[in-house]
């Protein structure tokens, strides 16, 4: 690839990101076949009480800690890696839920979780791309 189509592409992958960026303002990446997760961002979300990187297991207990309590079951159930990899497996690959979150500032708002399930292609791994926002 040569020098100006691979500035080109790193553009369009920036414009692409801000774009998600702003209907999406927390994005996380995760590995649900190694137990790990990075962010991508947590601007302006309701709560950012957790790291921008670790295991998944311990970002799903962090997030139910954060819940309503009579959406906490609901959001562990859905999201914990065993669940969300028995959906791959299954065929599934999108799981959303909407819940309400308590934010940093004490405040409840309703959030929209959207989880997408892809297969890593260069492994045998089970990825998820998860988008969340503020309703």
């Amino acid at each position: 690839m040569g020098a100006d189509n691979k500035k080109n592409s790193i553009s369009i992958q920036k414009l692409l990101s801000q774009a998600l960026f702003k209907q999406y303002p927390l994005m996380i990446l995760g590995n649900l076949t190694k137990n790990t997760y990075s962010f991508l961002t947590y601007k302006d979300f309701t709560s950012t009480k957790c790291d921008v990187a670790g295991s998944f297991d311990e970002l799903i207990e962090s997030g139910a800690s954060t819940m309503h309590e009579m959406d906490r079951e609901l959001f562990k159930n859905t999201f914990s890696r065993e669940n969300l990899l028995k959906e791959y497996e299954n065929g599934t690959d999108k799981v959303e839920i909407r819940v309400i979150q308590k934010g940093d500032d004490g405040i409840l708002r309703r959030v929209e979780i959207t989880d997408y399930l892809v297969a890593d292609e260069d492994s045998d791994d089970v990825l998820v791309v998860s988008l969340n926002r503020n309703m």
